[in-house]
């Protein structure tokens, strides 16, 4: 259905290093970008292929700003990637929206961790279907 996302920042390089960081744990690489400011994450070496993520300063020049119920959800293929997404968005300077767990909204098999990066865009890993008793590390 989709082809990219993208979304703007403020501090370009900061946000590289974010990214990277969160990305490279559910084993997404960055790709090569048409510019300097402009950094896309996806599967393969081809941009043209399969779905990419993508940040870059604003086009009309004004200051990037976080949508008001927007949200990126990411998938995860266990629990444990989850929780490493979440905690390398923290030590790359995102912030705390949700600890990783199961959210009894979604079923108990819905585990998910949020994250604010460090423009202020909430994201979402996701790991679906989760079974706490195939989750070696689950404290549920």
């Amino acid at each position: 259905m989709l082809t990219y996302i993208t979304i703007g920042t403020n501090d370009f390089q900061r946000s590289v290093a974010f990214y990277d960081a969160v990305l490279n744990v559910l084993g997404y690489s960055r790709l090569p970008a048409w510019t300097e400011s402009w950094a896309m994450w996806g599967d393969g070496n081809n941009p043209d292929e399969g779905f990419s993520f993508c940040i870059c300063p604003p086009f009309d020049g004004h200051p990037a700003t976080a949508g008001n119920g927007t949200m990126f959800a990411f998938k995860a293929d266990n629990a444990e990637r989850v929780r490493r997404f979440h905690a390398a968005g923290l030590l790359a300077g995102g912030e705390n929206e949700g600890a990783p767990g199961t959210r009894t909204a979604y079923g108990p098999d819905f585990y998910v961790a949020y994250l604010r990066d460090p423009d202020g865009h909430k994201l979402a890993c996701v790991c679906q279907p989760y079974s706490p008793e195939a989750d070696e590390y689950s404290k549920e």
